[in-house]
């Protein structure tokens, strides 16, 4: 049996309350009131664990979302999502809860939809171009709703994500009428193919603005990429989109495809959806995001006419090709302007030499409208240029890129700079500030530049001060600027893009984390704004350059930049593990590491090294982990490094734990504890201690494990380390638990969990919730350990971390269950 914590003299215990500084826990019982709480009203209800004041959704929310939320009815009518205004049981008498707030944030209505498959590249029909990204307006809130019978629940936007349908648009009845039969089936799914430029995109948008009605719960739309220069998306990038429209937040959208997939289908669920998926390159990038709702229609587009997802999956196949001479004569007509019949012959020709692609015959109607003859128009086509490699017609390879041509040349100097420095940005789309980087030009003037090429149709907004190129126009743009601009020039443009992610990625490092290790890079100049008011503005920014930071490190390597090829991964590294991104961040490192050796620097390789166990570590990969680790040891030693010699012992006992060989671990950290000490470092000091008590703890040794905790908790205070603190709290709590002091265990966990809303630690906040739950259960509190443990699943879920299941059975069964251990710090 455990041995009780035991104080020099034979003392009972005296145990810090939880409640009050220089408290003491006697036996079981609770502490008493503090003068700070003297005069104090009670609340009305117990408080929701923190959510209000973090920011986050109220506990009822969760159970409500992962039971089904699709059943919701608000007072706004069905399919309309709400929020709740209070928690279900806030009326209930006052009950004290140590170290809980209160809060609760709006969230959004949950969507369905459907599926339609199209082949071809996504260009527009009438209009010469293909839908592009579209980024929903404002704030996307979620998150899993309970139920109670006094929410007050104000609609949020259904999803109406489709991109503007095009104007002029050209009879295409036969293939409207084959959409509209598929649609009509069962959770129909349609595939489009055709050529590039063929107006596959806009086809599928124009029928789904047609069909909007019929999908009340919403439009979701994304462009794959499966043809384009860019790597493809991934499915859990798009889903990742497609949640968070949906009312998943950010934090927790699940890391792994399977998981991400059936959340997805789950939130459909009941629900009539349009789905479009546009630019598909293979049947394997679609499956993922195919509903499984009947009411859904899903159109898929692409160049491929994509038969597996016809022979396994269903779906019906609808060809879209070139315009009859006819169609094409009247589309560049309506659009030129040119409505008096006349020039038959040469309109004609001219529309033949373009491919009778909607998108070629637009930017003729332009140019035609704008005062260039169709002699000189058609004589261009009939020289001697060579049409764009990605259009598949061979015989009119000539045109298509002296159409490009007509528009380009007539930019001004400064916006055809632009035009072609931008094509250097390796992800799908760029910011302002990205954009003023690569041109090298002050952000007002890069805005009034991007604002010009989007006016020609150069450019496209893809959201909030976000641009990107249609595909045909990146691959010209793209062989512009290998033309007319030197490798020096490109080399250039690139270093500047890729310093300016380095400066942005480390100042969300030192927002998110202040207390850590940083990149060494030049201190900004005084009087230079930071970036990020608070780390909510800097999760934002990490979130949404994501897809162009992991290539960009890749640009780096290409380039020899190994300077910034090792430190933006490692700035990157937190974010990376607080968002569960486990794949990029091992990957990234990886690359880190590689660059270090190529620059000789044996303390970056440590560092790198470091930064590699601990990904695998969190993966599960205990082997790697430790021979890394090891690794990272040896070199410490050898370049006499103390610092990063202490943290390898460290992790090497964390990796150990890990592994159930407590004994050796505590020896390990008792190793790496005084190094600390003789550096100052408090922080490393703190973090060790922590690992030394939950040793301690696994080995039966509850005394020594509350003394070690206490001594972390009061290092990472002083030290400002929130996320040790948090695991000092919950640490606390797990001693308390495991001797029966009930209520102090309550009060531990939910301090902990108070602050790992506010660090955002996702995987410790569900712990923390679990560890509490527990305890409310063991005091008959079980409404309130019932609303904890929901949402500790749906935090789970959200990861797909597997302790999900362990929890969901605790949550079910109604007892305090045994809650496991709290996690190490990482490696990091």
């Amino acid at each position: 049996m455990a041995d009780r914590p035991r104080i020099p003299g034979g003392s009972a215990p005296r145990l810090l309350c939880p409640g009050r500084p220089g408290g003491t826990l006697a036996g079981a019982g609770r502490c008493a009131p503090t003068r700070r709480d003297a005069g104090r009203v009670p609340r009305a209800g117990p408080a929701p664990l923190g959510r209000r004041r973090r920011g986050l959704p109220p506990l009822p929310e969760l159970g409500r979302r992962r039971r089904g939320h699709a059943r919701g009815r608000s007072r706004d009518g069905p399919g309309r999502s709400a929020v709740p205004g209070r928690s279900a049981y806030r009326d209930r008498p006052a009950v004290r809860r140590p170290g809980l707030g209160d809060g609760s944030r709006p969230c959004a209505r949950s969507t369905e939809g459907g599926v339609v498959h199209v082949s071809a590249d996504g260009e527009s029909n009438t209009f010469a171009g293909r839908a592009t990204h579209v980024v929903q307006a404002g704030v996307v809130y979620g998150g899993v709703h309970g139920r109670g019978d006094d929410l007050r629940e104000p609609a949020l936007p259904v999803p109406r994500q489709l991109p503007r349908a095009a104007t002029c648009f050209t009879d295409r009845s036969d293939v409207l009428a084959a959409l509209n039969t598929v649609a009509t089936t069962t959770n129909g799914v349609a595939t489009v193919s055709g050529p590039a430029g063929v107006g596959k995109s806009a086809l599928a948008v124009h029928w789904g603005h047609q069909a909007r009605d019929r999908y009340p719960d919403g439009q979701l739309y994304a462009n794959l990429r499966g043809y384009d220069p860019l790597a493809p998306l991934a499915p859990e990038e798009v889903l990742h989109g497609f949640l968070s429209a949906l009312g998943a937040p950010a934090d927790r959208v699940p890391g792994s495809l399977d998981a991400m997939s059936a959340l997805f289908r789950s939130l459909l669920d009941g629900k009539r959806v349009l789905l479009i998926a546009d630019n598909a390159g293979s049947a394997d990038q679609v499956r993922p995001l195919l509903p499984s709702a009947p009411g859904c229609f899903t159109i898929v587009t692409s160049r491929d006419r994509l038969g597996g997802l016809t022979a396994v999956d269903g779906a019906t196949p609808v060809q879209i090709r070139p315009l009859d001479t006819t169609q094409a004569v009247e589309l560049f007509r309506r659009l030129s302007g040119d409505d008096d019949g006349e020039d038959g012959d040469e309109v004609t020709r001219l529309v033949r030499r373009c491919g009778r692609l909607p998108l070629t015959v637009r930017i003729a109607a332009q140019q035609a409208a704008s005062g260039t003859s169709l002699e000189e128009l058609i004589e261009e086509l009939d020289g001697d240029g060579r049409r764009l490699e990605s259009l598949s017609m061979s015989d009119e390879r000539s045109g298509v890129r002296t159409v490009f041509s007509w528009s380009y040349q007539q930019l001004p100097p400064a916006g055809a700079r632009a035009f072609r420095l931008l094509a250097l940005h390796a992800g799908p789309d760029f910011s302002l500030s990205t954009a003023a980087a690569l041109i090298d030009r002050p952000e007002p003037e890069t805005l009034r530049v991007l604002r010009g090429l989007v006016a020609v149709n150069m450019l496209e907004v893809s959201g909030p001060r976000r641009y990107g190129y249609h595909d045909l126009l990146r691959d010209y743009a793209r062989e512009r600027v290998a033309v007319e601009e030197t490798d020096e020039v490109r080399a250039e443009a690139l270093g500047r893009e890729l310093s300016h992610y380095l400066r942005m990625a480390d100042a969300a490092d030192r927002v998110l984390v202040p207390e850590r290790q940083h990149v060494p890079l030049e201190r900004r100049a005084d009087g230079e704004a930071a970036p990020f008011p608070g780390p909510e503005a800097a999760l934002a920014w990490c979130d949404s350059e994501l897809p162009s930071l992991v290539p960009a490190v890749g640009q780096a390597v290409q380039l020899g930049l190994d300077d910034v090829a090792w430190k933006l991964p490692v700035a990157l590294v937190y974010f990376l593990r607080l968002r569960r991104h486990d794949t990029y961040r091992r990957a990234l490192s990886d690359t880190a590491v590689q660059a270090t050796r190529r620059l000789r620097d044996q303390w970056a390789e440590t560092w790198s090294l470091i930064c590699v166990a601990g990904a695998e570590s969190d993966m599960g990969l205990h082997e790697d982990a430790m021979r890394h680790f090891t690794e990272a040891l040896a070199i410490s030693q050898t370049i006499g490094d103390s610092r990063w010699q202490a943290t390898s012992i460290y992790n090497i006992a964390w990796t150990l734990r890990l592994m159930g060989r407590h004994e050796e671990a505590l020896e390990r950290q008792q190793e790496a504890l005084p190094i600390h000490q003789s550096n100052g470092d408090r922080r490393g000091e703190s973090i060790t201690r922590t690992e030394m008590a939950a040793s301690s703890l696994a080995l039966g040794r509850p005394t020594a494990a509350y003394e070690e905790y206490e001594r972390a908790l009061a290092g990472a205070r002083a030290a400002a380390d929130l996320p040790t603190e948090a695991k000092s709290l919950h640490g606390l709590g797990d001693v308390c638990r495991t001797i029966g002091l009930t209520d102090e265990a309550m009060g531990w966990y939910g301090r902990a969990v108070d602050v790992r809303r506010r660090v955002g630690d996702l995987l410790g906040l569900a712990r923390s919730l679990d560890g509490l739950a527990g305890q409310l259960t063991a005091v008959g509190r079980t409404a309130e350990a019932r609303e904890a443990r929901t949402e500790a699943v749906a935090i789970l879920e959200s990861l797909g971390n597997p302790m999900a299941e362990e929890v969901r059975r605790r949550l079910e069964a109604g007892g305090p269950g045994e809650e496991p251990a709290d996690p190490p710090s990482g490696g990091s």
